[in-house]
């Protein structure tokens, strides 16, 4: 699914008008309708006891909420609408007003007179703002920011530019949850955002398929029509040879436990082989840990020295619980050298952390080398940043010059391609927020590098496979409960739904 600028959306807006032979009323109609629909589905049980207010600003979000109220008013709800007094409303904006018996018109100024309790829907602006507000609308966003019930914005929370960074100084809506039309919105998916997004819906409105498609986009949101390309289904005549050898190459004293996590992911995401280098301490650990694992060992008793690893494997995951003594740097640069050019190699914790401190080494990578770096091993690899936008840049130089592809793991997990394509995560949640779930993706994209996948697709895959896993854990353990583990054991039923959809 691409994600689309402001004037890219109005293009679209337009052009599914003109093909369907609608108005852009009618068209503001079904959007409303859906909200509407959507509020009522997700808040059925408390919303029939308590007040609704939809704060209106003067151009189509404001119609959009207008036609939200009078719907909601039909339905038997108790609804009051607030309306920016304008000399200058749009078209369907006034066509709304006409069909509504009671407005409350208010100034920037006015006390906006909200219920202590229930709801408040957010119809100021929409994806059209394109300057932060000034401080004159400070007023009336710091008492919809105070609402004690729940804020729902209508396609943005209203403030947020489309594809800009908020700042707290900024008069910018706190939305308990957002309704966006038809794509996710850029500032939706950025962590720096997180205080004015709580969660998002994406509602389809029926916008033209075909002038969606024609629209180019370096940033991509991952769903699982995305994936559709991608699933391979298996050979009745295959053998465990046709899904790859993979090496989880790491693991140090107390830290066995790392490889052993990566080691049943990758098995479970359906590579033929997994084979676990390791220092002699782990050895029993994965064993009797993990029976279905091969095991081959350092030299050394409590970390990785030699790196005497043969050249026979389909993919290498490398660096979880790996630890950074001088003679593991050492052996990890050494064997980095000795890769060639086709070697397909994913780098986590410990591997990332020696190649930003000994920069040389980057030259080493194979061209495509998969990077998954959480946010602090990342600002290792490619310094400070001002804001996730500027973050997002300097990934983009970062994985262009040494030609990689970078992981940066979140809520929202970017992917970053060589080319410059981003492409946003759209499965997990919280609970994931555990020790040993970044061992669990490097062993998911290990496998999937293993079972052929090229650099990119291993990754966009992995990551959506990760996070839906920790979906249908969470449904079950619940956030908090969450661990690693379970995960693993969701990984057969993220892949099964994949499956079962295309």
């Amino acid at each position: 699914m691409k994600i689309l600028s402001s004037a890219q959306l109005k293009s679209v807006d337009q052009e599914t008008i003109r093909i369907e032979g609608i108005s852009s009323w009618e068209l503001m109609e079904r959007a409303s309708s859906i909200v509407t629909a959507s509020i009522l589905e997700d808040y059925i049980d408390s919303i029939k006891e308590l007040p609704i207010v939809v704060v209106c600003g003067k151009g189509n979000n404001g119609g959009d909420g207008l036609a939200i109220a009078r719907q909601l008013q039909e339905s038997g709800y108790d609804v009051e609408v607030r309306l920016l007094k304008s000399e200058s409303y749009s078209d369907d904006n006034l066509l709304n007003q006409e069909k509504l018996e009671e407005i409350t018109f208010f100034g920037l100024d006015d006390d906006l007179d909200l219920p202590t309790e229930g709801f408040l829907v957010d119809c100021l602006f929409g994806y059209g703002l394109s300057a932060p507000l000034g401080s004159e609308w400070q007023a009336v966003i710091s008492q919809i920011n105070a609402f004690h019930g729940k804020v729902l914005s209508v396609d943005m929370p209203s403030g947020l530019l489309l594809d800009g960074v908020g700042l707290e100084s900024d008069p910018i809506v706190k939305a308990w949850k957002v309704y966006t039309f038809q794509v996710p919105k850029l500032s939706l998916l950025l962590p720096d955002n997180s205080r004015y997004v709580n969660e998002f819906s994406i509602l389809d409105i029926g916008l033209d398929l075909r002038a969606m498609a024609d629209q180019n986009s370096q940033y991509n949101f991952i769903d699982s029509e995305l994936l559709e390309v991608l699933i391979r289904h298996r050979s009745r005549f295959s053998h465990k040879g046709t899904y790859g050898n993979v090496a989880l190459i790491g693991g140090s004293l107390g830290k066995i436990g790392a490889v052993l996590l990566a080691s049943r992911a990758a098995l479970r995401t359906g590579c033929g082989l997994v084979t676990a280098y390791i220092p002699k301490c782990g050895y029993q650990i994965l064993q009797i840990g993990l029976a279905e694992a091969m095991v081959t060992l350092d030299s050394a008793e409590e970390h990785l020295m030699d790196f005497n690893i043969e050249p026979i494997y389909s993919s290498y995951a490398v660096g979880i619980g790996m630890g950074k003594s001088e003679e593991t740097i050492r052996g990890f640069g050494l064997w980095l050298q000795g890769l060639n050019e086709e070697s397909k190699v994913v780098l986590d914790a410990d591997a990332l952390n020696i190649l930003s401190e000994n920069e040389n080494m980057l030259k080493f990578l194979p061209k495509n080398s998969v990077l998954t770096p959480h946010p602090k091993e990342l600002k290792r690899l490619i310094g400070e940043w001002e804001n996730d936008l500027d973050k997002l840049e300097k990934s983009k130089t970062f994985a262009r010059e040494n030609n990689i592809v970078m992981v940066i793991k979140g809520a929202n997990t970017a992917i970053v391609n060589p080319t410059g394509d981003i492409y946003f995560n759209s499965t997990g949640n919280p609970g994931m927020a555990t020790g040993g779930t970044g061992d669990v993706l490097t062993g998911i994209i290990g496998s999937l590098l293993a079972q052929g996948y090229e650099s990119l697709d291993a990754a966009v895959f992995g990551v959506y496979v990760h996070g839906l896993a920790g979906d249908f854990a969470k449904g079950w353990v619940g956030e908090a409960s969450l661990i690693a583990t379970d995960v693993i054991e969701y990984i057969p039923s993220a892949l099964m739904e994949l499956s079962q959809e295309h």
